[in-house]
């Protein structure tokens, strides 16, 4: 299924009116002349693409200097749900979207800045920011479609090739981070710990219990993989959320940076050659950038992110390969801290691995999904007739039992489905 034709409307906001567009672009172009003359809105993304936010597409005409002739472009605005919205309640909790404001208006310019200077990069790194808007808890940023940039299909995942270059910007972009908060110590003092495990609320609690519930559902119809695992999924539930503290949970020599916290394919976009090949990536979606360990960044991109037979078998190849681009560009950009071995650093990726756990078996299914029954955090909350339906379908798809085949095998073998 297509994105396009699996596209949801919803309301637009009603303060995105072609007057507040206006405003905001003369502000951008810094030319008090702009007059906008058309303002056209439609949905960003697709049913399954996006729990969190909402994205509305705007295309907008005007014309400037007094010239009579129209200029046309596009905008992407990220706004959040509607207050009485079941999602909205719990990502309140968890400051998702004052930290993201924080990250387009404060931290992603400084970041650039040293990746371009410093590491000798000059690639984009994030997607421009056309206006920041706190009172309303929304961002107008740059359509990065413009540009060429695109989405890898989420239902086909990353090859080999896409990895090496998502790793690679991943690891100067943890660089930066330490790089900034060492020559900022408190720049990260506020509202960056709050990942989707923390110490200040259990939010998503029962979004984890109700879809791990449902994996266990699932188990009924394949008797070995219930006999071997339904008793320790059950028993998980209970536990999710003190396994996934514990794996956040910053030990003393643990390497410490700037994460995404979000990393997966649709928080991803990238730009190719004349060849076909990917030549950028960048990272959008910032609401769950914590500091924090590398290793969860990286657990959480290769369980939900990767092709089948790259994202078990390859794992320390892919640390490897991480570690020696980090190690490089902290070393570009005179990072002063102590940097961990290979070794060390391989430990410490391990010590973190229920973020692996978490992210397969709890946030991959609806990832993935690509049912007819609408998909949404309210219907993973809901305990309707209707939501039951829709988390029973994540887990009981064709695709999804097949994956558990591997998936929980795996897990399994870490120790991560047993008592931690």
């Amino acid at each position: 299924m297509s994105q396009e034709s699996n596209l949801k409307p919803h309301p637009a906001p009603a303060w995105l009116t072609p007057k507040y567009v206006e405003e905001k672009l003369c502000i951008y172009f810094k030319d008090d002349s702009l007059s906008l003359k058309n303002l056209h809105i439609k949905p960003a993304i697709g049913n399954g693409e996006n729990y969190s936010s909402v994205m509305t597409r705007i295309n907008v005409e005007y014309t400037a200097h007094g010239s009579k002739d129209k200029l046309s472009t596009t905008f992407l605005v990220k706004t959040t749900f509607a207050d009485k919205d079941p999602a909205a309640c719990v990502l309140m909790s968890y400051g998702v979207y004052t930290r993201e404001m924080d990250m387009y208006e404060r931290i992603l310019p400084r970041l650039s800045d040293l990746v371009r200077n410093e590491l000798g990069d000059n690639r984009k790194l994030f997607a421009g920011t056309v206006n920041v808007d706190r009172a309303r808890d929304s961002i107008i940023f740059e359509d990065l479609s413009l540009e060429k940039y695109k989405v890898a299909c989420r239902l086909n995942k990353l090859d080999l090739e896409h990895t090496y270059l998502v790793l690679e910007k991943l690891a100067s972009f943890h660089a930066a981070g330490a790089a900034l908060a060492e020559r900022q110590p408190k720049i990260f003092a506020d509202n960056y710990d709050l990942g989707f495990y923390n110490k200040h609320t259990r939010g998503y609690e029962p979004i984890m219990r109700n879809l791990l519930q449902a994996l266990s559902r699932s188990l009924e119809l394949d008797q070995d993989l219930k006999k071997r695992y339904q008793w320790k999924i059950d028993r998980l539930v209970d536990r999710v959320m003190d396994y996934g503290e514990q794996s956040t949970t910053i030990n003393p020599e643990d390497f410490v940076t700037l994460v995404h916290g979000d990393l997966w394919t649709t928080n991803i976009m990238f730009q190719y050659d004349a060849e076909g090949r990917p030549s950028n990536a960048i990272f959008i979606d910032f609401q769950f950038t914590v500091w924090n360990s590398p290793a969860i960044d990286l657990h959480y991109f290769f369980l939900t992110s990767l092709q089948e037979n790259l994202r078990l078998e390859k794992q320390p190849e892919f640390v490897q390969f991480y570690f020696y681009k980090l190690v490089d560009a902290l070393k570009k950009i005179k990072y002063s801290g102590r940097i961990p071995s290979l070794f060390e650093f391989q430990q410490q990726f391990r010590s973190k691995a229920f973020y692996a756990a978490f992210a397969s078996l709890i946030f991959e299914p609806p990832m993935v999904y690509n049912g007819k029954e609408e998909a949404s955090m309210q219907q993973i909350l809901s305990l309707s007739a209707k939501g039951m339906r829709f988390k029973n379908d994540l887990y009981q798809s064709e695709e999804m039992r097949r994956k558990l085949h591997y998936t929980l095998p795996f897990l399994d073998h870490l120790g991560l489905l047993d008592e931690m």
